[in-house]
């Protein structure tokens, strides 16, 4: 599972890209986060795969970025209500839905997300509900 802010886990191990067949084809969508596939390495759309062991691997980070208006519809599409409710409420927004609250990177000089204080290897606080 991807945890934002943190890299992704390797659940790929050299053993399981060696014991696939030659030819097969490992697409990594977790490039952006360091992949889930241990010999994942962020590829562009000009030369988008590598071959390890005969295996082909498609990382190419920022996929949508393929299909620009797509990708941008789609997103608008997903965020626009928690842009309207922050538009509304402010930082009140993230004390009563808890999937904005969980999007709290920083409050007020404190590192406040989990993930990303152990990706960094920094400390973090936990965001008081009272504080926004």
């Amino acid at each position: 599972m991807l945890i934002p802010g943190t890299a992704a886990p390797k659940l790929i191990s050299d053993a399981m890209v060696k014991s696939m067949q030659p030819g097969s084809v490992i697409v990594d969508v977790a490039v952006d986060q360091g992949g889930c596939c241990v010999n994942t390495r962020p590829t562009y759309h000009d030369q988008p795969t590598f071959v390890v062991d005969e295996v082909i691997h498609y990382c190419v980070a920022n996929m949508p970025g393929a299909v620009p208006l797509t990708s941008t519809l789609g997103l608008a599409g997903a965020t626009l209500p928690y842009a309207l409710r922050l538009a509304g409420q402010g930082l009140k927004a993230c004390a009563s839905d808890a999937a904005l609250g969980r999007g709290v990177n920083t409050h007020r000089g404190a590192l406040c997300h989990r993930g990303v204080a152990e990706s960094l290897g920094l400390a973090w606080t936990e965001l008081a509900a009272g504080t926004l």
